[in-house]
């Protein structure tokens, strides 16, 4: 399992214009990745974002239509987090800041604490914090569901157990991944790093020119 370090360096060529292929047509600018230990492929892979069906913050229904055709920001958090959270919310409000009010591209965090983070639980945290919901959705519903879409459409259950009730617990991570408009993973970053989430933002325009 590659670590958050090395997650770090992996992701290349974010800042870079999108090449053109023979005849014309945008070669990738960024990597897809397909697997786990989230080696770089530079070939289209089959790997998506899966088919769900969870909450927002305003309780309104959540599934993966709502990303389809948009570059989506994925995260993991949970309303009490007393550390890594409050870190990573903050670290991404700048990417907040540079999308807001842009329709093609979305940041979605999935609560690891879906038992607890009922949509009213979310929207007062993200009513503290800034978030703004029309950018940026607060996801909660079926544990079961959840775990799913972190563990087999985002890879994202390689860190930290949380304290608290064993069936309410879910692995958290730092990891923030960027996602195209086809459900394809093309980045990892770690969330609580300034420098990383520059990068992201970089990397959103470098997805943005292979959509042209």
């Amino acid at each position: 399992m590659l670590t958050l370090g090395v997650l770090a360096t992996i992701t290349v060529g974010g800042a870079a214009c999108a090449l053109k292929e023979p005849g014309g047509s945008r070669a990738a600018s960024l990597p897809f990745y397909e697997s786990r230990d989230f080696t770089p492929r530079w070939a289209e892979v089959d790997h998506r974002v899966a088919p769900f069906q969870l909450v927002d913050q305003n309780n309104r229904r959540f599934t993966e239509a709502d990303l389809d055709g948009r570059i989506h920001v994925a995260s993991f958090l949970f309303a009490s987090c007393p550390s890594i959270c409050p870190t990573l919310v903050q670290r991404l409000k700048p990417l907040q800041a540079a999308v807001l009010g842009q329709t093609d591209v979305v940041m979605v965090s999935y609560s690891v604490t879906p038992l607890t983070d009922t949509p009213k639980v979310l929207a007062e945290f993200g009513r503290l914090r800034g978030i703004q919901p029309e950018t940026w959705h607060l996801l909660t519903g079926d544990l079961g569901e959840i775990e799913r879409v972190m563990r087999e459409s985002y890879f994202a259950d390689d860190a930290r157990v949380l304290e608290g009730e064993t069936e309410s617990r879910l692995l958290h991570t730092e990891k923030v991944l960027l996602v195209d408009k086809h459900r394809r993973l093309r980045g990892i970053y770690n969330g609580t790093q300034a420098f990383d989430i520059e990068r992201l933002i970089e990397d959103i325009e470098a997805l943005r020119l292979e959509m042209l």
